[in-house]
Parts: C-alpha cells; structure tokens; sequence
C-alpha cells in the first residue's frame, strides 16, 4: 500500500471540499464535465461545474500525473466523455486505484466504490468528499480493512 498517495489523495479531497469553487463531488461518476465545455475542450477544469469522485479529482487535477493517473478528453456527438488513464492507457477508476496506491482491486472497491458505502451515508457535495477522505485515513492507519473477496 501506497499510504503517501492515499493521504495526498484525502487531503485534496478535504480541501476540495472546503472550496466552493471546486467540484461539484459525486461518488456515483468518475467525472462528467460541465455540459457548457467545448466539444474540442482539451482539459477538464476543476470547478462547480465538474462532478467527479475522488479517482476523478485526483486525475483531473493532475496531482498524481507523474505517477501515472491522468485522463483524455473524448468528444463523441454532442458530448464529452472522460476517460481515467494509466501511463496513458484508458482505464477504469479501480484498475488505476489499484495500480497507483498498490492496493487490490477490492480494496479500491472499498474506498471508491458508492456501493461500499453504507446506503444511507452522503455520496455527494462536501459530506461525501469528507467520508471518503476519512475512510482513506481509517484505512492507512489500519482501522478499516476491505471485506473479504466474495469466494
């Protein structure tokens, strides 16, 4: 386990969520840019009119861009999609959890899945960014452990 980049990872989430400027957060999409962005956009600004999770801040703020986290910009249509990508491959938000704070792919599940949540706990706006900040903390300090693989 990474815990250097957790923690990097749950003090951006805090401090987005201190921001009223910032993202708007949503633990349900990666990250859906602002639908008045440019067809030819070719970056996706960290503001209330961006929702993302935390794997979605933490690529589109470029704070883990030299470990490998980033994402493309792709204009389909009328819309913009986002694509989470790893040393420049697309990837989904667990894979790339996975690889960049070496945890398995269920204990990405854990910090970063809604459903690992409990149902009726905040998943949006600053509530949900502080929960998923302290579950990262609980989780390096070794207070939380993900459930085991279902067999």
């Amino acid at each position: 386990m990474n815990k250097r980049r957790l923690l990097k990872l749950a003090d951006l989430l805090e401090a987005d969520a201190k921001n009223k400027a910032g993202i708007k957060f949503d633990l349900s999409t990666v990250v859906t840019p602002n639908p008045k962005l440019p067809l030819d956009a070719k970056a996706v600004p960290v503001s209330c009119g961006t929702q993302a999770c935390a794997m979605g801040l933490a690529a589109i703020t470029g704070a883990f861009k030299r470990n490998g986290l980033s994402y493309r910009v792709d204009p389909q249509e009328n819309e913009l999609f986002i694509e989470t990508t790893m040393h420049g491959v697309d990837t989904d938000f667990d894979d790339a959890a996975s690889e960049l704070f070496d945890i398995t792919l269920q204990e990405a599940d854990f910090l970063f899945t809604p459903s690992a949540y409990p149902q009726r706990a905040p998943k949006t706006g600053a509530r949900g960014e502080l929960l998923v900040a302290k579950r990262i903390r609980d989780f390096v300090a070794g207070k939380v452990v993900a459930p085991p693989e279902d067999v």
